[in-house]
């Protein structure tokens, strides 16, 4: 069943997600009422700055072995499973645009000069705190179509759009717009973007979860009915 294969590819991106989270902590900040606080709320080219960390080179050398490590157990699992070419859509997928990434950041290129929004988000395939978003959610479009799978299609269009805005909003703010009673301007704890990767990390590791249960309940329910044939 195509779910018991795929949910391993969740897993481990939720996994190198997950695992990264320390890594996007960023000093605290605090805003003092009366002296004019200020923060970005949206930019289409990202708001997961690596340099606003405080170690931007660890994070880049984490996502570089992270990604390849990922590929190659995804790789592993589908050739165990004897449907590696299931797979070959998103393994080539995610191999190409890491390697896009590794060639525009290093060219130093610095996007298409565009007014529209649409355009400017190209400017994501450079190095980001967002890359792994951007990978892992081109990687699974892929991997929806190599298993022709409509259930992995949807959540992988839903993961998508978590991703995007993940990316390209603050945190913060999407909480605040969300009702909850969060301080847009204060981040004393300093998990701005890191609240920007937990929610991606939280829904591939549910959405793993959950594939990896449905074949086991579906035999559960299929199996009373043998015996008593």
């Amino acid at each position: 069943m195509a779910a018991r294969r795929y949910w391993f590819v969740l897993m481990a991106y939720g996994a190198a997600l997950a695992l990264s989270l320390p890594l996007y902590l960023r000093p605290g900040e605090q805003c003092v009422p009366g002296t004019g606080c200020g923060v970005g709320i949206s930019s289409p080219v990202g708001v997961l700055g690596s340099y606003e960390l405080a170690r931007p080179g660890v994070l880049q050398l984490y996502w570089a072995v992270a990604l390849l490590l990922t590929t190659a157990a995804a790789t592993w699992w589908y050739r165990r499973a004897g449907r590696l070419g299931r797979a070959l859509p998103a393994l080539v997928t995610a191999g190409v645009v890491s390697l896009l990434t590794v060639v525009l950041t290093a060219a130093e290129w610095h996007g298409f000069r565009s007014p529209s929004a649409v355009v400017e988000t190209a400017e994501l395939l450079l190095f980001n705190g967002a890359t792994p978003l951007v990978v892992s959610a081109l990687a699974l479009l892929a991997l929806a179509a190599g298993e022709r799978s409509a259930a992995l299609a949807a959540f992988a269009v839903l993961y998508g759009g978590v991703a995007y805005v993940a990316a390209t909003y603050d945190s913060l703010y999407v909480l605040s717009g969300l009702g909850l009673p969060v301080d847009v301007f204060s981040d004393p704890a300093g998990v701005r973007q890191l609240l920007g990767i937990a929610a991606p990390a939280a829904l591939l590791l549910l959405a793993a979860g959950a594939a990896w249960l449905l074949p086991g309940r579906q035999r559960s329910i299929e199996r009373p009915s043998s015996i008593t044939a």
